[in-house]
């Protein structure tokens, strides 16, 4: 029991000074994490500090947020709603872990898919562009106030091994995402997701994009 009381008082902590403890709470439990056991401790997994590459900013920014500080949250399960507004076909080698592509400014046209407004949310592009800042920046204005783009983009997250993930299309699909495809209507689009039963989300370059587009309405 008082070992107990200790791992929570340090969780407690811990969250407090990474400043993340006003939306722990709402964190479902990943139960194949297993036991956070000293012995099953991993130093690998601590993101490394390198002065000016990242450690900086740190969650208390108005602003930004720096790589750093983005890692340790990702690695501990408590990661803010993440925005990747790259183009599609910078997408297919990897993501930031648990990202959601919504290319360029399409989040204003899907703000249903955004958490709670007190939750975090970060928005990144390919390199910490101001694209990204503009966009943090109008969705604060529409009441997430914590939303920050992420310094040095995917970029430098990937320049320092942080976690990342690589698209998976559903057994079936032909299509992965990143892949340029033809509509048998006509028009040409990118695969901006691909879902179960072959369903995909398509984007063009003009920063329209379709929804629940069969397989079997499309050709390379």
């Amino acid at each position: 029991m008082i070992r107990d009381r200790i791992k929570s008082g340090v969780k407690k902590a811990a969250l407090k000074f990474f400043g993340m403890e006003f939306d722990a709470s709402a964190r479902p439990v990943d139960h194949q994490r297993g036991d956070a056991s000293p012995a099953a401790f991993d130093p690998n997994l601590i993101p490394k500090v390198v002065d000016g590459s990242g450690d900086t900013p740190g969650p208390k920014h108005r602003e930004d947020i720096g790589r750093t500080w983005l890692a340790s949250q990702v690695i501990s399960n408590v990661s803010p709603y993440l925005i990747d507004i790259r183009h599609p076909n910078e997408c297919g080698a990897g993501l930031i872990q648990g990202a959601r592509l919504l290319p360029a400014d399409q989040i204003k046209q899907r703000l249903d898919l955004l958490p709670a407004k007190e939750m975090r949310v970060t928005v990144y592009d390919q390199v910490g562009s101001d694209d990204g800042s503009v966009l943090a920046e109008w969705l604060r204005e529409q009441g997430w106030h914590l939303a920050r783009r992420l310094r040095g983009g995917y970029a430098e997250w990937i320049e320092h091994s942080e976690p990342i993930m690589v698209p998976a299309s559903p057994e079936g699909c032909r299509f992965v995402v990143g892949q340029q495809v033809e509509r048998l209507d006509g028009g040409r689009f990118w695969v901006q997701e691909a879902g179960p039963g072959a369903v995909y989300t398509l984007w063009t370059e003009d920063g329209t994009f379709t929804l629940g587009v069969r397989e079997d309405e499309l050709r390379r």
